[in-house]
């Protein structure tokens, strides 16, 4: 594995950080605050730039480079969250990319031929649909459900916490990748996955009001007799468990990438601010209380970094050669990303807000963004802390450590 990036992607990543210092960051405050959502030159700036399309194959309007995908996804993550530590940029374009990414790999050609070129242009959004309020995690209690009839599937059910509702029933269009039950008999081998776009008929949405993240709604979906075509299914009716997790997986991995991004500015504005601030006649980076704990914070976030990177190339080298690396290889590198980066990414914005005291607490400063952006991954979104923890005993332990089997 080479741990340098390559030209073509250090000018990749190049040339989107400064589109995104420029056209982002000056904007991050102000679109967590607004309920009109990300601005569409925004978005279609993204598109022009090839980022939404860097999962999706040139046939179908994208810029995906295979053998790559992963990688370069995970540093334009980073980018866009490093811009934007609200995680309002980020969160709608890792979504994007990561499932858009499974219906490349597993949608039917009518799916593909509707979906992926107005996700790649930026005119869809497309989200992910699991979690019910019965709990988002125990996918075995999942009650909405469907059945066969003539060619197509009949939803009914409930959704709830589900990003970008007001961005695909007002904003703009698209859907949301559903999984629900087929096979009342079968466990968890008795679910479909499939796209549901969110203006179809009999699709109801509900808004939540989070306390951050403001630049990306929140919500839910009821869904009453919704007629959605057999070849909106994500492989085949009743392996719809087995997509949802290969998404997640994908899914985790961006989510940590916007995590590293978002530490990595923290960290910046730490080394920046207690170099220029000084208390009893000296820089706060000359009192050790500090200076080694930004230390620590980096020589972590250094580690996690790598482990990223190689988690991304991973996926990468397994869709090329699915025998190179197992389910068990993804799953648990997958899990260590995702259990430590959103943890890691909090802890250095607390440290950076306490270094600069009162003034992190107000709405002017961008810590205060990411504090509550970030703590939107450690409480569930794409699997919360526990999640992972049981996946990484699952997978080192084996069976005998999954307490509902």
């Amino acid at each position: 594995m080479e741990f340098r990036l390559t030209s073509e992607q250090e000018l990749f990543k190049r040339t989107l950080r400064e589109w995104c210092e420029k056209s982002i960051r000056p904007r991050a405050a102000a679109i967590d605050r607004q309920e009109q959502g990300i601005p569409d030159d925004i978005i279609q700036g993204l598109a022009e730039l090839g980022v939404m399309g860097i999962t999706i194959p040139e046939a179908y309007g994208g810029s995906m480079n295979e053998g790559q995908a992963l990688t370069l996804a995970t540093i334009a993550v980073q980018e866009i969250a490093r811009a934007d530590l609200s995680m309002s940029v980020p969160v709608y374009v890792l979504l994007n990319l990561g499932w858009g990414f499974l219906v490349t790999r597993n949608g039917t050609d009518e799916l593909k031929e509707h979906l992926l070129p107005k996700i790649a242009s930026g005119e869809y959004f497309l989200g992910i649909s699991t979690t019910e309020a019965g709990g988002g995690s125990d996918v075995a209690n999942i009650k909405s459900h469907g059945r066969r009839d003539n060619g197509n599937l009949i939803l009914n059910g409930e959704k709830v916490y589900i990003s970008g509702v007001r961005e695909t029933t007002e904003q703009r269009d698209g859907g949301h990748l559903t999984l629900f039950r087929t096979d009342p008999d079968a466990g968890h081998r008795g679910f479909t996955f499939a796209y549901v776009p969110a203006r179809a008929p009999g699709v109801s949405p509900l808004l939540f009001e989070d306390i951050g993240r403001g630049g990306l709604s929140t919500g839910g979906f009821r869904y009453k007799e919704v007629v959605i075509p057999e070849a909106y299914v994500i492989g085949e009716i009743n392996r719809g468990f087995y997509m949802n997790m290969e998404g997640f997986n994908v899914a985790r991995t961006l989510v940590s990438a916007a995590c590293v991004g978002a530490g990595n500015r923290a960290l910046e504005i730490s080394r920046e601010y207690v170099k220029q601030r000084n208390l009893f006649g000296r820089p706060l980076a000359k009192f050790e209380g500090i200076s080694f704990e930004i230390a620590e914070d980096e020589s972590r976030l250094a580690q996690l970094r790598l482990w990223l990177q190689y988690t991304a190339w991973m996926i990468d080298r397994h869709y090329e050669d699915p025998v190179s690396y197992t389910h068990h290889d993804i799953s648990l590198a997958v899990s260590i990303c995702k259990l430590e980066a959103p943890h890691q990414a909090f802890e250095i914005v607390k440290h950076s807000m306490m270094y600069h005291g009162a003034f992190s607490y107000t709405r002017e400063s961008p810590l205060g963004l990411a504090f509550r952006g970030l703590m939107s991954y450690i409480v569930g979104a794409e699997g919360g802390t526990n999640i992972q923890k049981l996946i990484i005993a699952r997978e080192v332990i084996g069976e005998e450590a999954v307490p509902y089997r």
